[in-house]
């Protein structure tokens, strides 16, 4: 009998979600029509551009990560520029704080009173241009609104309701990251954009010393030569495989390439390894993270934050993707690659990672990001 109530409820409740989101479309297409941007505007910036509010509110890591390549783009267009970012986890802070010309990382809190606090503090900065990067984000727009600024940048779009004063119309690329480096080239007509195309992270030497510190911890002293693969088999909903596809996956890698040392990342110190023996370790930090993970040779992974922050460390990543497109979500980093569709078996994994590993023997590719 519940289930007879439920499946009607259920029916009315996302028919009722289906009605205000497109009332939602609705709506906004008449604000663009009246008030914003639904075409694109390439401008040149004002010379005098100096301070930079990039607004993205959002708390998925890989989405902050999606940020660096036009961070680095806008440093190096304009080396003048101070540019701060609006974000929502404090965590994640210190990966944007290591790129070159960053200012101040802004934290939106949750309570009201932060909030208000915070948006003051932002307004009083009197920014001369402020940047949504992505299309699609309400967050993104309300907080853009809400910042006044002499020039505000972001995507034309049928509706996009914010009036903008440099707009980029619909990117060729369909990843986040290589979008919003080209809303830098499609908005701006002068300075010329220079453009990076891979994630990138910095950590400092006090990172780095930690990451030293665990990576002992962890495997002690190596054998010579033999590469240390790391992997996480986290992810979030229908990207994650299933633990037996990683427990298979560890047997095959052992007979594929038998010299590895396998490093099993944790989500946190309380999660449960895949096979306890297994060399694991878990570092909330993320810029340690980062270090640690730049030592591996080798990186495998789901979509998820972790293979996006193992790409940035400069590390070669296998994406495995079961539930998302690569097209979308790739890993962008040196020598990086993903495996999805009927390929996405254990033993092909284990093979792709003994062939890179013979590949990386003869070439030894261990080449510094710029």
């Amino acid at each position: 009998m519940s289930n007879k109530r439920t499946v009607p409820f259920e029916g009315l409740r996302a028919a009722g979600k289906r009605w205000q989101r497109n009332n939602r479309r609705r709506f906004h297409r008449l604000l663009a029509r009246l008030l914003g941007t639904p075409e694109a505007r390439r401008r040149p910036l004002a010379p005098d551009t100096r301070r930079i509010l990039v607004v993205r509110l959002n708390k998925r890591l890989g989405n902050i990560l999606f940020l660096t390549p036009m961070l680095r783009s806008l440093a190096a267009t304009l080396p003048e520029a101070r540019i701060d970012v609006l974000i929502q986890t404090p965590a994640q802070a210190k990966l944007l704080q290591s790129l070159p010309g960053i200012g101040r990382i802004w934290i939106q809190e949750n309570r009201l009173l932060s909030m208000v606090r915070t948006l003051r503090a932002i307004r009083a900065q009197r920014y001369d241009l402020t940047i949504d990067p992505t299309g699609n984000s309400t967050s993104n727009r309300l907080g853009m609104v809400l910042i006044p600024a002499r020039q505000r940048m972001g995507f034309a779009r049928s509706d996009q309701w914010l009036p903008l004063t440099h707009a980029a119309g619909k990117s060729k690329s369909r990843h986040q990251a290589l979008q919003a480096v080209e809303l830098l080239t499609n908005a701006v007509s002068q300075p010329p954009v220079t453009t990076f195309d891979t994630l990138a992270v910095f950590p400092d030497a006090a990172d780095q010393q930690a990451a030293d510190d665990h990576w002992q911890a962890a495997l002690g002293e190596r054998p010579p030569g033999a590469p240390v693969i790391g992997f996480f088999s986290r992810a979030t909903g229908r990207k994650m495989l299933p633990r037996h596809w990683w427990q298979a996956w560890i047997l095959e890698v052992r007979r594929a390439v038998p010299e590895a040392i396998l490093l099993e990342i944790l989500p946190g110190a309380d999660a449960e390894p895949v096979i306890p023996e297994i060399a694991h370790v878990a570092i909330k930090p993320l810029t340690e993270l980062a270090a640690l993970m730049s030592r591996l040779d080798q990186f495998v992974a789901a979509d998820s934050g972790p293979m996006h922050l193992a790409a940035a460390s400069g590390t070669s990543v296998i994406g495995l993707f079961r539930a998302t497109l690569p097209s979308d979500y790739a890993p962008l980093g040196q020598d990086c690659e993903t495996v999805a569709g009927d390929e996405l078996t254990p033993a092909h994994v284990a093979q792709r990672l003994a062939e890179r590993t013979a590949r990386r023997r003869q070439t030894n590719p261990r080449v510094s990001r710029l």
